[in-house]
């Protein structure tokens, strides 16, 4: 899918977008192409399997990043369109926004596989429940982390003493 055939697609199902374009190369200047989608959570799970449906190759997962935004958590999942295609490649970005007091996002392992990780991640690191996700073992913190402590977070549930804990590692 080049990047107006994205475009197309996200307005056919009313999503909001905005593009940025980068070029680089001085003698052969060529565009990158990143899309950034507002998607409600609710929906989430239906906007990644629009873009398994209609990409002309599976598309590549790469991480979700979240952000600290105050009363709610940012989801961002960035997936990578036309992966491997030299100048070819699209940056597609879901913003998934979810208030703090009713922390969840939807599981995508049943569509995509490899989000396992990261969502086991942002459970642990954020406090969010991802829904329908089946194995919610930690992965990065030790056994003996406080519960209802969320390193990635900047309110109350956020780590106080980071650097205590890391210091105490080196011993």
């Amino acid at each position: 899918m080049n990047i107006d055939e994205i475009k197309d697609m996200l307005e056919a199902h009313g999503l909001e977008y905005e593009v940025q374009t980068a070029t680089a190369g001085v003698r052969n200047p060529m565009e990158r192409h990143t899309v950034w989608v507002d998607v409600p959570r609710e929906e989430l799970h239906d906007v990644v399997a629009l873009l398994v449906e209609e990409a002309e190759e599976f598309p590549h997962f790469s991480v979700i990043s979240p952000s600290d935004a105050g009363d709610s958590m940012v989801y961002n999942y960035h997936f990578t369109l036309n992966y491997g295609v030299f100048c070819g490649e699209v940056a597609v970005t879901l913003r998934v926004p979810a208030p703090k007091e009713d922390l969840w996002v939807p599981t995508l392992t049943d569509l995509v596989p490899g989000t396992e990780f990261s969502e086991r991640e942002v459970i642990e690191m954020t406090g969010a429940d991802v829904q329908g996700l089946h194995d919610k073992r930690h992965l990065f913190l030790t056994p003996d982390f406080p519960d209802g402590v969320y390193p990635w977070r900047r309110d109350d549930t956020g780590a106080k003493e980071t650097n205590k804990l890391y210091e105490g590692w080196k011993e």
